[in-house]
């Protein structure tokens, strides 16, 4: 009867740790709120803004923004989204910027980079 009360207490425990699936700036304040920002020439970054600006997804301490996108936005970021899909990321085409997209996009840059170190050295060669 412990062992079962035991595992079950581990079980809800670390079952409540999985479920925290939004990640957090390195050096994050309590207090301040912050937004994930998004260029397609970059990795994702975060950004500390003012708490009254955008869509809230909050959490204990801290605040996490999310940005609203306007139609032209939007369509744009549904397109990128399908144009890693079809490259072959596991992501969905949903307009929003998780974490499937978000790493999509990190190994979509360094495969980016990887190429631009090819073509240079090979024009090094050629010259």
């Amino acid at each position: 009867m412990r062992f079962s009360f035991f595992l079950a207490v581990i079980s809800f425990t670390f079952s409540g740790i999985n479920a925290q699936n939004i990640s957090l700036p390195s050096n994050f304040k309590q207090g301040k709120c912050y937004e994930r920002c998004f260029y397609y020439d970059k990795p994702v970054e975060w950004k500390e803004v003012e708490c009254n600006k955008s869509e809230k997804n909050k959490l204990p301490g801290t605040n996490v923004f999310t940005v609203k996108k306007t139609g032209k936005e939007q369509e744009k970021f549904i397109s990128y989204q399908k144009q890693l899909i079809n490259l072959g990321y596991n992501l969905d085409a949903n307009g929003y910027l998780d974490e499937k997209t978000i790493k999509a996009h990190h190994k979509y840059l360094k495969y980016q980079a990887k190429q631009a170190k090819k073509a240079k050295r090979r024009n090094r060669k050629n010259i």
